[in-house]
């Protein structure tokens, strides 16, 4: 890869690049939301109709962890006895961009995709929140999924640092200084423990999903991961399908452009 492109890339993503190749400390990518979106978020979170819909998610999950059907009705005393509250801090969530993956000029290696924060039951179960800015403005919890990891890896970026997502492969990334290092077992199975200099990452990805884009063969063939599009939903879900909207945020707008694999872990889903 050419020298211009790599600048070009370290700049998209925030580095400012030096006279003798020393790095600054990266500055908030394209799309970041503000810290006014950010304890906006916070609040949407914490008001007590999101306690009610957690408490009520939990039970589900111990109904589908346990095999049984999971859409029923949630006694009141059962969704009580979970007390849930809401763990550490909103972070954004940036997730590879596909403009990265073709290797346009100057493109980000992520593309904020939403608000997370975490939470907890009394017995112990975690789960991450997704926020998104509805159409008045207002930062609304759209989805939960019984994982923490959408919460607990954005936490690790660091000064100067930008964690992201590569949600094909399940891996956590932090771009620091012009390199990406692993976060998670599934980062470093991809990366190796050392990592990869931005220009090698970006030739990875390439050969990975190059031919994947939305729009491409593989996608009108319908390889959203094994998943069709479906419209997004609000409603909670712990059914065994082992989402992670692949085809709901194609269809909410929120898809990175690359035919997304599925997750292992739980999403709301109707009640």
């Amino acid at each position: 890869m050419r020298r211009s492109f790599l600048g070009g890339c370290l700049l998209a993503v925030g580095v400012t690049v030096l006279s003798g190749g020393a790095a600054m400390a990266a500055s908030p990518p394209p799309g970041a939301p503000s810290a006014a979106d950010i304890s906006a978020a916070r609040t949407s979170a914490a008001q007590p109709a999101t306690y009610d819909r957690l408490a009520r998610f939990f039970v589900r999950l111990d109904r589908h962890q346990a095999g049984k059907f999971t859409s029923g009705e949630v006694s009141d005393s059962a969704a009580a006895a979970k007390a849930p509250q809401l763990t550490g801090s909103v972070h954004p969530v940036y997730s590879l961009s596909p403009e990265f993956v073709r290797g346009d000029a100057g493109a980000p290696v992520a593309k904020f995709v939403y608000l997370a924060t975490g939470a907890r039951s009394a017995t112990g179960q975690q789960a991450s929140l997704w926020l998104k800015k509805g159409v008045q403005g207002d930062w609304q919890v759209v989805n939960i999924v019984s994982s923490p990891y959408d919460a607990t890896y954005p936490a690790q970026s660091g000064t100067g640092g930008q964690v992201f997502t590569e949600p094909q492969i399940h891996a956590w990334y932090r771009l620091a200084d012009g390199r990406v290092t692993p976060l998670n077992p599934e980062a470093t199975a991809s990366i190796g423990s050392q990592g990869l200099s931005l220009a090698e990452y970006q030739t990875l990805v390439h050969g990975r999903y190059a031919d994947k884009q939305a729009g491409s063969p593989y996608q009108r063939e319908g390889k959203l991961g094994g998943f069709t599009a479906t419209a997004p939903t609000t409603h909670d879900n712990t059914s065994p399908t082992p989402a992670i909207l692949a085809g709901t945020l194609l269809a909410a707008g929120l898809t990175t452009g690359i035919a997304i694999t599925r997750k292992r872990r739980t999403p709301e889903a109707p009640k």
